[in-house]
């Protein structure tokens, strides 16, 4: 069985604190039977946040990342284009007004009946930050094939493919709680400021679904590592290699806690442009192996060029 079907066969959900300690449990033995020592990343009082940590970050020429936290269900369709905000925008607008329009009614019917303007405040708050967490935080997805158990488990793939002797140049950390806001990734950054600023980081989400695999480098990314992406990756196949920067595109996932993070994903490409649909709703039910495949070749070739 791939990585991915294990994940997908017992651990498809983590989002409870006891569904993410059983899938460490299972990260950390794959870890080790790989050859690679690994150890707990632990934020917060009652273990609220747990990366895991696999080789050294501190001494590696690339941390090789993926978030392992899966996301609450939402109620309406999701989509995402890197490159066109405004739609994005407008694709989650039936959302907020489904958050937003219960909260309003609740605050002025409040107001209309007490006469008291202070009361509407006293309506609305309550109901919209319930129904945000409601939405947010909710009932898990029960389908994460995509976002983001491709990530997940091409990290195992990339450790697989690695030549031993370039194991020690690498290091792999799988952030939670990504889906909170980047909780994860930000606690590590803010712990390790060195690798925050200098760290080269290769961020693996949502790269299961879709044929045009967008390679994200950072802003101010200096012209070497953009040849080094550049012979990483070309298109090859059923794949289109879209090379582009985060001066002109988006893509709000953990590499934006980091100065040097590059994100790779996989998308569609329609009317408007490149997009990325299916997540947090019933229908991330799509990874393809050949996508793994195509963009784990890649991250290996990519070290390969340091």
């Amino acid at each position: 069985m791939t990585y991915h079907q294990q994940l997908m066969e017992k651990y498809q959900i983590r989002k409870s604190r006891a569904q993410k300690d059983a899938f460490l449990a299972w990260a950390k033995e794959n870890c080790e039977k790989l050859g690679y020592t690994c150890r707990e990343d632990v934020h917060g009082k009652k273990r609220n946040t747990v990366n895991l940590v696999a080789g050294d970050p501190e001494k590696a020429r690339v941390i090789y990342t993926a978030h392992y936290d899966t996301p609450a269900r939402s109620p309406m369709p999701n989509k995402v284009f890197p490159q066109n905000f405004f739609f994005t925008l407008l694709v989650q607008m039936p959302l907020v007004l489904m958050i937003l329009a219960p909260a309003l009614g609740v605050g002025l019917l409040l107001e209309h009946l007490t006469g008291d303007p202070r009361m509407y405040a006293l309506g609305f708050l309550p109901v919209y930050f319930g129904l945000f967490l409601l939405v947010m935080r909710g009932a898990a997805n029960p389908h994460t094939a995509n976002d983001n158990s491709s990530g997940t488990a091409a990290l195992f793939q990339v450790m697989e493919m690695l030549p031993v002797e370039m194991r020690d140049q690498a290091a792999f950390i799988f952030f939670d709680n990504e889906e909170k806001g980047k909780v994860g990734s930000k606690a590590f950054a803010k712990s390790h400021p060195e690798i925050k600023e200098k760290g080269l980081i290769f961020n693996m989400d949502c790269i299961g679904d879709g044929k045009h695999i967008l390679v994200l480098a950072p802003k101010n990314a200096e012209e070497q590592l953009l040849r080094q992406l550049n012979a990483a990756y070309k298109s090859e196949g059923d794949f289109q290699a879209v090379q582009c920067s985060a001066k002109e595109a988006s893509y709000n996932s953990d590499q934006k806690s980091f100065k040097r993070g590059v994100a790779v994903g996989a998308f569609h490409k329609g009317r408007m442009g490149y997009f990325l649909s299916r997540i947090h709703t019933s229908r991330d039910v799509i990874c393809e192996q050949a996508n793994l495949d195509y963009v784990c070749k890649g991250a290996v070739e990519f070290i390969k060029q340091q």
